[in-house]
């Protein structure tokens, strides 16, 4: 396998916009190179645009994700070259990577095996045998889940290179439009998402070295080689969260810039609710447009036959009405400017329609699509068709490569649920065990320390919940799309762009963006109250297995406690008469 450079923006059309690249001013940001088109934003000036992401530098995604990526590529997690992203902060295919991953793989996994056998020692055969088959399946359950993972990233290389120059190429269009993506905060999710990874890691292995290990040796060091497999299934959830939650951003971005375009338009029109309609000659107006407006006024003049004055009186006196000089209008007060700190209330207080101080009246991204004078009532008409449509195809770009994203970690996925599920249960049982005062195997020897127990319990629980999480939201944030779009329409009243919004939202409704675990269940919030439950019930039928197998023992033990009673009465019985017997005679 040779390697092949990804680079991480290419002039390539990516949302099917039929516009070949030309001579436009570009900027490079932290690798990634953002390029004005007059064809994609014909409504934001190139200088403006070129000025707006020059002076508002942003992260590329790539470049927000490093931290993640050199964990990942220095333990084996994905085989891209490490020399190509620490030098150009580009995905470059590595022969070097693969086999660094498939050496990785093979020296983790004999490290594990080595370290649980001498933590099990010989205690294999001392439980029963389902509960040794419980066991060994759930301890050799993280291992496989790190094969997985592992062969998994060799398979995606090309697909999860191909995400990351997509997601760039959208960044590219929406940077155009002014909207602009904040990728720092993809950094510190997983910044935050890695520390918590070290810290129950952390927790779990050194807690359970202290209080089970007898011997402390340089041989004993060897069961910390088992944190190994579980945290490398952590990182890559790790970048399965953060791959949709880029996309959730963008579905984010999109939405609350038609919201304060939306916001923008309807505070205009508040602002000019109470004032009556401009005359025609109190507009200032161009040189050609005074000639035109003035050939026409004249022609009508010609054309209307004035009509006399009614005399009512031929005695009565002519009044004379005096008429001032035009004068512009003087505001009695200047006019207010909007609150920084108390914007225009919008449905959702938890998105801002715009940034505090962005603009001088407080119009937002609707200042582009309104009238100069503000004397004059909005009329929009074909001027934000290119962007709504631009936010039609992006959308439809985000959802494909949502499922690209599906694709590569459904199986994963699956693998992790199933996990999840049955090592989840046997360790609330096993810790009822332990509460009980009841023997407890060695393999789930953690539960006999309640907080070692919760802690490996909520562990296990946030790697499932936190993917389950983020996909239920990016699916219901692309939902709103539609939502935000008929908004706007509302917001602007015509018909021309209520026909353009109806046309819209047909092909939205095409653009379904789901999750799920190879198809065998959807990853939203109903997955997740059915393995709830499913827990739940599990865990209360093996209680009462446990129950009665304890009022079973107890009971035979209790007949064995009579029949023994009895037996050494009967034989006391014939003693006795024996030797009353042998006394009297």
């Amino acid at each position: 396998m040779g390697s092949k450079n990804i680079t991480p923006l290419t002039p390539v059309d990516a949302c099917g916009l039929g516009v070949q690249p030309t001579e436009n001013p570009t900027v490079k940001i932290h690798g990634y190179t953002f390029s004005y088109d007059s064809n994609l934003c014909p409504s934001v000036p190139r200088s403006e645009c070129a000025k707006i992401m020059s002076v508002n530098p942003v992260r590329g995604l790539l470049d927000s994700l490093s931290v993640l990526f050199y964990i990942s590529s220095i333990f084996g997690v994905i085989p891209y070259s490490l020399w190509a992203f620490a030098k150009r902060t580009a995905i470059q295919l590595s022969l070097v990577g693969n086999v660094w991953v498939v050496g990785s793989l093979v020296v983790y996994t004999g490290l594990y095996h080595v370290a649980t056998i001498n933590y099990t020692k010989d205690d294999w055969g001392s439980q029963k045998t389902l509960t040794n088959a419980i066991g060994i399946f759930i301890i050799y359950m993280e291992p496989f889940m790190m094969a997985v993972d592992m062969v998994a990233g060799m398979i995606n290389q090309k697909r999860l290179a191909q995400c990351f120059d997509r997601l760039a190429r959208l960044d590219n269009h929406l940077a155009g439009e002014g909207v602009l993506i904040n990728n720092g905060r993809m950094r510190r999710y997983s910044i935050v998402l890695l520390l918590l990874m070290l810290l129950f890691e952390a927790i779990i292995t050194v807690y359970s070295f202290v209080a089970f290990e007898e011997e402390f040796n340089a041989w004993s060091l060897i069961w910390f080689i088992t944190t190994i497999p579980t945290a490398l299934n952590s990182v890559c959830r790790i970048w399965y969260v953060m791959l949709v939650s880029a996309i959730r951003q963008r579905f984010n971005a999109m939405n609350a810039h038609m919201n304060a375009i939306a916001h923008g338009i309807l505070h205009y029109k508040d602002q000019c609710a109470g004032e009556p309609d401009a005359d025609i000659a109190e507009i200032p107006l161009d040189y050609l447009e005074k000639e035109i407006f003035t050939v026409y006024t004249q022609r009508r003049k010609q054309l209307t036959v004035p009509t006399p004055p009614k005399k009512t009186n031929a005695n009565a006196t002519t009044k004379v009405i005096t008429v001032k000089p035009y004068q512009p209008k003087q505001p009695a007060s200047p006019p207010l400017k909007p609150s920084v700190t108390s914007p225009p209330p919008h449905r959702n207080s938890a998105i801002q329609p715009w940034p505090a101080g962005a603009d001088a009246v407080g119009y937002g991204p609707a200042q582009e699509f309104l009238p100069t004078d503000r004397r004059l009532r909005p009329h929009i008409e074909q001027r934000l068709d290119n962007k709504l449509i631009l936010f039609c195809r992006t959308h439809d770009e985000l959802c494909e490569i949502g499922k690209v994203v599906n694709r590569m970690y459904s199986v994963q996925m699956l693998v992790a649920m199933a996990h999840g599920f049955v090592a989840i249960t046997a360790e609330f049982y096993f810790l009822y065990c332990s509460l009980t005062q009841q023997d407890v195997p060695i393999l789930f020897r953690t539960a006999e320390v309640f907080l070692l127990g919760l802690a490996y319990i909520v562990y296990t629980a946030l790697k499932c919940i936190v993917p389950i999480f983020v996909c239920w939201r990016t699916k219901t944030d692309s939902q709103r799309t539609g939502i935000e779009l008929h908004y706007l329409a509302n917001a602007v009243d015509e018909v021309h762009c209520y026909e353009v919004v109806n046309h819209l939202s047909l092909k939205l409704l095409n653009h379904q963006l789901n999750f799920s675990a190879c198809g065998f269940f959807d990853l939203d919030m109903t997955t997740l109250y059915a393995i709830t439950g499913a827990i739940t019930s599990y865990l209360i039928i093996l209680i009462q297995f446990n129950l009665a197998a304890i009022q079973k023992s107890n009971s035979n033990s209790t007949i064995a406690s009579n029949v023994s009673t009895t037996a050494m009465a009967v034989v006391e019985g014939v003693v006795t008469t024996a030797l009353t017997t042998y006394v009297s005679n």
